[in-house]
């Protein structure tokens, strides 16, 4: 038996693919109810990945390690003196080099594995409030919903990237400043650097893309405001437990 959507059984999806990517950017909503009739994700996963990898090739790539490895050990306060040190020795060696091309080709599976804890999240404590969720659908809904904001922000970092000085490329902070982290200096609070960093409008958007898509898979059982506040919840209360780690455990 097919997956019911919106409270009608056998009802067959009526979008191609191509017809949901470009949906979910300008029509979510009848895409997401399209998704709740077939719950595929694999074209879009896909797309994802392949954003990810070229993504992370771009930075190997282009981006001096040593100006790399010199942000984070400044971000950790180490001294001039270790930083030195530390970046001596490793001169001469590919090591670093090399593992940082083995991620671009395991970040799949790291973005994979990110979407399943996500939506088991998501299906859990939206099964809490009631809603008739399923894991197949609430996956389908992470991916698709997380793909706009994610193709936007991947598009816009390869071409920062590369149009940048590779020495201006400020790694600790992301590549697109879209949040207002650089409002606050990280080593003087780390804490509320970190809050105001995920006060990002991607983040944002994702959370609009949540919502509306949790809420039409939920069989009329959450509207997108009900679904928000569950969204919103668990965003806040990752933003607070990631700022509390990076205030105990300074980067």
């Amino acid at each position: 038996m097919e997956d019911t959507a919106m409270g009608v059984t056998g009802e067959a999806p009526q979008m191609s693919f191509f017809q949901r990517l470009t949906g979910i950017f300008f029509e979510p909503t009848r895409t997401f109810e399209d998704i709740n009739r077939k719950a595929t994700w694999i074209g879009i996963f896909v797309i994802m990945a392949i954003l990810g990898m070229v993504v992370a090739y771009a930075m190997v790539s282009h981006i001096d390690t040593v100006a790399l490895m010199r942000q984070q050990m400044e971000a950790r306060n180490m001294s001039e003196a270790q930083i030195t040190a530390a970046i001596e020795a490793q001169q001469g060696s590919a090591l670093v080099k090399n593992l940082m091309y083995l991620g671009v080709i395991v970040a799949p599976i790291a973005q994979i594995a990110s979407y399943l804890i996500i939506a088991g999240v998501f299906l859990l404590i939206f099964m809490m409030m009631g809603a008739p969720l399923t894991f197949k659908k609430t996956l389908a809904v992470t991916i698709w919903g997380m793909s706009p904001p994610g193709i936007v922000m991947s598009v816009l970092s390869v071409v920062l990237i590369y149009i940048k000085n590779p020495d201006s490329v400020e790694m600790t902070q992301g590549v697109v400043m879209s949040n207002l982290g650089p409002l606050v200096n990280s080593k003087a609070n780390p804490f509320l650097h970190s809050v105001l960093g995920s006060i990002d409008l991607f983040s944002f958007w994702t959370i609009v893309m949540m919502s509306i898509g949790l809420a039409a898979i939920s069989d009329r059982k959450l509207t997108v405001k009900k679904a928000a506040i569950g969204v919103v919840i668990l965003w806040a209360l990752f933003v607070l437990g990631k700022s509390g780690i990076r205030m105990i455990f300074p980067q």
